[in-house]
């Protein structure tokens, strides 16, 4: 599987290139022109409640669990508490949002949380795992006669990742949290070594104290408000060596060549409707005042910086956006027809955030139907981007943050820009060289 060059110094780099698979593709792949036909149920086969529609939270709460053997305070699932006293959603042009944050702009229904178990399996069969740097996970969830090893996912959206996560190491406790239940759960979905708790990441962790081995965030970070800062005070949750593990998605396409597909208008060179949309809902967020999701582009700089952490590496991994390559594995155009398939399921997402940046409705469903057009008939070949930091935490005593926290803005660094930002930079290191520091 071709993939850019990377820098030589990442400890992860063994993880990212490795090709086992999690399942046996058989004859579930179809051809390039109808990739996506069997795509449902190959989905289901694995994931059998895809179709699930959204609970009640009363429903959802219905499986209730002992105190985790972790020292927490935190609401459960079952004494969720908040000043919107209960109401979990809200509905925004047709769908539900959580009614907790304004910083999380995607949807919390079934719809999406059916969005997030493709976008998880793809991520699983194309890293060859549930995490980078294996030896350092497995190593930090060795069984342990004195303290059970435990796991936190934060933002865990469907719960997928931790419900695997909790099956992998069924003698660790792992917690789900997010600021909305999973949505497509049922009692019989979750092991008995899991547990999912509703609060805000962006609160304090202090009842988590020398709570976790392992601290797991994925594309939850458009959600938190002062990510620096959400850096020591997760530190403060994280035992002696235990591993951090952050995941993002870039929302800049990258062409064959793993270059920026560029940013056009309608009618100009090198224009593509997928990446004017990429960018039109990037820029309706930071038109509303979110730059949390470039704080990616910061997590190395931060880490390394951060007295609490030791030994931070970040790589990207690219996945074809479709099955245009040629003499592509059947395991490549399995995954990236589902990469497909998770892309055109989001297209709905992004509606309610660009009507409420002001765009006309008709203008966006026109959008929405050539983007969907452009990735079913493969015109555009493009990679989409996936950013892995990962780091442990040290043996010394936590350090809380002391410099005043700074708020980004558009000076900030942009996840957009020319080729030429990031052309001669290594792929691992991209994202760093292109955040102004």
């Amino acid at each position: 599987m071709s993939q850019p060059p990377m820098d030589e110094d990442v400890s992860i780099a063994d993880d990212l290139s490795d090709s086992g698979s999690d399942m046996d593709l058989g004859s579930s792949v179809a051809g390039a022109e109808g990739a996506a036909i069997h795509l449902d149920d190959a989905v289901s086969t694995i994931y059998p409640d895809d179709s699930i529609s959204m609970r009640d939270f009363k429903t959802v709460q219905k499986k209730r669990r002992p105190a985790p053997s972790v020292a927490s305070d935190a609401p459960s699932l079952v004494s969720f508490h908040s000043s919107a006293d209960g109401h979990l959603f809200k509905m925004l042009h047709g769908r539900a949002f959580n009614n907790q944050s304004d910083l999380y702009m995607l949807p919390a229904d079934d719809h999406e949380h059916s969005r997030l178990d493709i976008q998880h399996l793809v991520l699983r069969l194309y890293l060859g795992s549930l995490y980078a740097s294996k030896h350092l996970v497995e190593a930090a969830l060795r069984p342990n006669p004195d303290v059970r090893p435990a796991v936190l996912d934060v933002g865990t959206g469907s719960g997928r990742w931790a419900l695997d996560m909790a099956m992998q190491f069924p003698h660790a406790e792992v917690i789900g949290l997010d600021i909305v239940p999973p949505v497509l759960l049922t009692d019989a979905d979750v092991p008995d070594n899991c547990r999912f708790e509703v609060d805000d990441a962006n609160l304090s962790f202090a009842h988590y104290e020398n709570a976790f081995n392992v601290v797991h965030m994925r594309s939850a970070n458009q959600g938190i408000n002062d990510f620096e800062s959400w850096l020591y005070e997760t530190a403060r949750t994280l035992r002696p060596n235990g591993v951090l593990l952050l995941v993002n998605g870039y929302p800049q396409l990258y062409d064959a060549q793993f270059q920026p597909l560029p940013t056009r208008e309608p009618g100009e060179e090198g224009f593509t409707w997928v990446q004017f949309l990429w960018s039109s809902v990037y820029k309706a967020m930071h038109n509303r005042g979110n730059f949390a999701t470039d704080s990616s582009l910061h997590w190395q700089r931060w880490l390394e910086s951060n007295p609490n952490y030791r030994d931070p590496k970040t790589r990207s991994m690219y996945i074809p956006l479709g099955p245009w390559k040629q003499n592509m594995s059947e395991r490549e155009q399995y995954v990236s027809s589902l990469m497909r398939e998770n892309c055109i399921r989001i297209l709905g997402n992004f509606k309610p955030i660009l009507l409420s940046d002001g765009k006309k409705e008709a203008d966006v469903d026109q959008w929405l139907a050539n983007v969907t057009k452009e990735l079913h008939d493969l015109s555009v070949h493009s990679y989409t981007r996936w950013q892995y930091t990962v780091a442990v935490r040290n043996v010394l005593p936590w350090q809380e943050r002391l410099e005043e926290p700074q708020s980004m803005d558009a000076g900030s660094g942009t996840m957009l820009g020319p080729a030429s930002d990031i052309a001669s930079a290594p792929s691992g290191i991209a994202e760093i060289l292109s955040a102004k520091v």
